[in-house]
């Protein structure tokens, strides 16, 4: 609600702080696959604030009805001269519909700087108009985002849950799945055979978990949603998928510190090896798959000479204690 009600200024300054706990926990680039991250990556990389390298999405574009779709319960049916909304305005989300509109919002994106584009594919738990049974976009629209990435030499990536709109995403070109919690051995092999990205994130049912109202349907998804969580990495793992390690902590700045504690459960299906391996090599090679959009040559992921110098010293070996990630403050 808050973030939703905010001036975008405010949230700015709020995300420049963020920025820097982020870098200091050890995540030195990062991808922003959640709203306008442009004003960060911009100060960022002019020395005005200590904050990670950023490879922003952009604003999030979600059909009417779909995963981001914040507007007001009365404020459909739209007319086509309805001004845009402060969060379009300000490329925090967009709404798109048709192939028309899709083309042309994914081409605002690029021209702001987006390094890959990010749709939603299916429902979502946050949101409050869409079950995670529903599949998002059609075939044509989302093949019409990818096409116009493609034009940029960028890839696209989506928000989905289930094996329908994920197939759908899958055929029409995109490369990265953020998410998949509810996925089928089917969806797991198209994305092998495909080379897709499985972007996942370990969100339990624990006491790290999102909080919701009690008895909300927010609540309700999120227990889904982390029920289908272990499956759908062992799946992952069985099957060779190209898998990233990824986080889903929004909307709360206490979860936001637990960046380097998700990364350690997943010493639950990996090694420390696998997970550290999964963090800065696999990441990197996802990262970088925006080919000419990059806007920071040099290789990443890697110790060698000429690439980017993200090193952390630790406090203890996390080849054999993968927990010392967990507690930045402490150990790094």
């Amino acid at each position: 609600a808050v973030l939703l009600a905010s001036d975008f200024g405010y949230m700015n300054l709020v995300a420049a702080e963020g920025a820097e706990k982020t870098l200091m926990r050890g995540f030195t680039p990062v991808r922003d696959v959640g709203g306008a991250g442009f004003a960060i990556q911009k100060a960022t990389d002019n020395g005005l604030i200590k904050g990670p390298r950023v490879y922003p999405s952009g604003a999030l574009i979600s059909q009417t009805s779909g995963h981001w779709d914040f507007r007001g319960p009365n404020d459909v049916p739209a007319n086509p001269t309805d001004p845009l909304t402060y969060l379009e305005k300000n490329s925090i989300i967009m709404v798109a519909d048709g192939v028309t509109e899709v083309i042309k919002r994914v081409r605002e994106q690029l021209r702001n700087g987006a390094t890959q584009i990010k749709l939603a594919a299916g429902g979502g738990v946050s949101s409050n108009y869409d079950p995670l049974d529903v599949a998002q976009y059609t075939f044509e629209e989302l093949k019409a985002a990818v096409d116009v990435a493609k034009t940029w030499n960028t890839y696209v990536a989506v928000h989905v849950f289930t094996d329908e709109g994920a197939q759908t995403a899958i055929k029409a070109g995109v490369m990265s799945i953020e998410h998949g919690n509810l996925m089928t051995e089917e969806t797991f092999k198209m994305m092998k055979e495909k080379g897709v990205w499985f972007s996942m994130q370990p969100l339990l049912n624990d006491e790290d978990a999102m909080a919701f109202p009690p008895g909300s349907s927010q609540e309700k998804k999120f227990i889904q949603v982390a029920d289908g969580t272990v499956d759908g990495i062992k799946l992952a793992k069985k099957l060779g998928v190209k898998t990233a390690f990824g986080t889903d902590l929004i909307f709360d700045p206490v979860a936001a510190k637990k960046h380097g504690k998700m990364l350690a459960k997943l010493k639950q299906w990996y090694s420390p090896y696998e997970i550290l391996n999964m963090a800065t090599a696999n990441n990197a090679e996802l990262v970088k798959m925006c080919g000419p959009r990059d806007p920071y040559p040099g290789k990443l992921g890697v110790i060698e000479e000429g690439a980017l110098a993200d090193m952390i010293l630790v406090d203890g070996n996390p080849l054999e204690n993968i927990d010392l990630v967990a507690d930045p403050d402490k150990n790094f």
